[in-house]
């Protein structure tokens, strides 16, 4: 694993979200602050109060701050089991996937019963200070992991309780990421992009220092946006570098996103079945047996034949454009790197396999399709097409995000070219030519 360890200076966003909880509620300091060189620069018993980053921010510290605060009169884990069920009354899906009980604890208890140190769960707290909407997610990613775990490894309760545990915390490196970058709408660039995609190591190290918590939960943490495929950061695993707590929650965190949209058992079903290869395939062959047990949902909206037909006129375009700036990039790059030259390739071909599973729906065939179909069978399959259209758009901005994420570390000329392809795929210009690129891939269509 990376190292764990958290930096001597403290985060600047955290100590920023640290004093916002304290103007909501009192946070104490329960031991000295003290620099490397022994300053005590606050004592024990201090309150954190809007100076308290003035008095902390620019020394290299003896020991992380985090270890130092407690927040007063936190809500405690009954506030969580609410949450879970208003979750599993929400939700189908979950509540199936989380019908089952572990002797007499269902998944709601267990998550109840967690018990974190006075400083994990400030930190926990900081983070949903800053992040609305963050404990529903966790309470929703945690049970999602411990459903997944009990059926894939039934009765293993130290799995279990780490897979909860790391559900919970799975994002809590957030809480030292600009919030700009959280809420930023446009593509990120490099920095930015690593600046985000270290928060799965921040949330391990916190994890470790903090929480106190084992190798099976830093691990769960570490690994929530890694893939069996070698796509997923921060360290890009692959097959038997995956931890099984990793892959628990990594697959929890995805399907967390499916579940809150229109039609969740048909997306996850299109997101499992269009790019295999990213999950562990015993646990994919789970999910799709539960959602056989929910049942596929019925069309709650439906998308005019006009907006689908756009969205497939958008694809192509898409599409064309990042074969366009592949061709320029091949043609300037001709002294790329090695090393850029593998980003390339493999960014490319997951690119051809999203470009594949596309050609593989036969949505782009919509119009010349409904001629041969019922009306009934035709809706069906245009409500099917905006499913469909919604994955492949977001395949190709993950895409981007990946390429940018391997370019940060290039030299700047083979970084240049690699963020033209990653302007393409993340659905800009990227590149000239887009005419005879565009015939090259309704060819392939």
């Amino acid at each position: 694993m990376p190292d764990l360890s958290l930096p001597a200076h403290s985060n600047k966003y955290f100590l920023h979200g640290l004093i916002q909880l304290a103007r909501h509620r009192d946070v104490e300091v329960v031991e000295d602050i003290c620099a490397q060189n022994g300053t005590k620069l606050v004592a024990r018993g201090s309150r954190v109060d809007a100076g308290f980053y003035e008095r902390v921010a620019n020394h290299k510290l003896a020991r992380p701050i985090e270890t130092s605060v407690v927040a007063a009169d936190l809500p405690g884990p009954e506030i969580y089991r609410r949450e879970a069920e208003r979750l599993l009354d929400t939700f189908p899906f979950v509540r199936c996937i989380c019908d089952w009980s572990h002797g007499r604890v269902s998944p709601v208890d267990m998550l109840a019963e967690m018990r974190f140190s006075p400083q994990a769960a400030t930190l926990l707290a900081v983070a949903e200070q800053r992040m609305p909407g963050m404990r529903s997610h966790d309470v929703l990613v945690s049970l999602l992991g411990m459903g997944l775990a009990n059926v894939y490894r039934y009765n293993d309760a130290e799995l279990l309780a780490a897979v909860g545990i790391a559900g919970m915390f799975h994002d809590v490196g957030e809480a030292y990421v600009d919030p700009a970058l959280l809420r930023a709408e446009r593509p990120l660039s490099p920095r930015e992009w690593m600046s985000y995609t270290a928060h799965p190591i921040i949330g391990a190290a916190l994890a470790r220092e903090v929480g106190g918590f084992d190798s099976l939960v830093q691990r769960g943490i570490l690994e929530h946006h890694e893939r069996l495929d070698g796509f997923g950061y921060p360290r890009s695993l692959r097959e038997d570098g995956f931890s099984i707590a990793g892959r628990l929650v990594a697959l929890a965190e995805t399907l967390s996103a499916l579940v809150q949209k229109q039609a969740p058992c048909r997306r996850i079903d299109i997101a499992l079945k269009i790019m295999p290869g990213e999950y562990e395939p015993e646990l994919v062959s789970l999910v799709s047996d539960l959602i056989d047990e929910v049942g596929i949902e019925g069309r709650d909206r439906l998308e005019t034949l006009g907006d689908i037909q756009a969205s497939i006129h958008d694809v192509f375009m898409r599409i064309a454009r990042v074969l366009a700036a592949h061709d320029m990039v091949q043609v300037q790059g001709r002294g790329m790197s090695a090393r850029a030259r593998g980003f390339l390739d493999d960014v490319f071909e997951r690119f051809v396999r999203v470009q594949r599973a596309f050609a593989s729906t036969g949505v782009a065939g919509l119009a010349e399709l409904g001629m041969a179909m019922s009306d009934e069978e035709f809706i069906e399959f245009q409500f099917e097409a905006g499913c469909v259209l919604d994955e492949i758009a977001w395949r190709l901005m993950k895409l981007s995000r990946e390429l940018v994420l391997q370019s940060a570390t290039l030299d700047e000329g083979d970084r240049r070219l690699l963020m033209q392809l990653a302007e393409a795929m993340a659905g800009g210009q990227g590149g000239a030519g887009t005419g005879a690129a565009q015939d090259s891939a309704l060819a392939t269509l």
